[in-house]
């Protein structure tokens, strides 16, 4: 894992923590857990999945944030679709860092967690491309992000 790990440490420097729990230990000097809309995307199309206990994510295209009750529980919603179908995982904390996203699942589905990093193509060509059964050659980051998004028309 890359040095983002960090940003599912509590006191990581612009970590921003959007926790659901409302079991969050929060003192009056702490900044309050980020609100987020019922619905909400990450800022780019396509992303780097990684996570230490899931050889299964690789690739995160229009990824979103949701909020949901579930038995009074307040677990997020993390949605994406992988080039083939539609992935979908409940989070007990998130962190975001510039265009980067963490979250930890919950223990009822494996727990774990999982990173996101904007993908590009030094990571595609490091840590992407080996893993696909035909990964292509690409020359600029639109053409490589274009050809993600593609995958997702096809499937529509």
């Amino acid at each position: 894992m890359r040095s983002f790990e960090n940003i599912m440490t509590k006191n990581h420097g612009n970590a921003i923590d959007s926790t659901s729990s409302d079991n969050a230990n929060t003192s009056n000097n702490e900044k309050k857990p980020e609100k987020i809309k019922s619905v909400e995307k990450l800022s780019k199309p396509v992303y780097y999945i990684e996570s230490p206990t899931d050889d299964t994510v690789l690739i995160g295209i229009d990824v979103t944030i949701g909020k949901q009750e579930i038995n009074k529980e307040k677990p997020l919603k993390i949605s994406w679709f992988d080039t083939t179908r539609e992935r979908t995982m409940l989070a007990i904390e998130t962190r975001r860092q510039d265009d980067y996203f963490a979250f930890k699942r919950v223990e009822k589905e494996g727990g774990g967690f999982y990173y996101f990093t904007p993908m590009d193509l030094k990571i595609y060509n490091s840590n992407v491309k080996q893993r696909l059964v035909a990964g292509s050659d690409f020359s600029n980051d639109e053409d490589l992000i274009e050809a993600f998004l593609s995958t997702k028309k096809e499937q529509e």
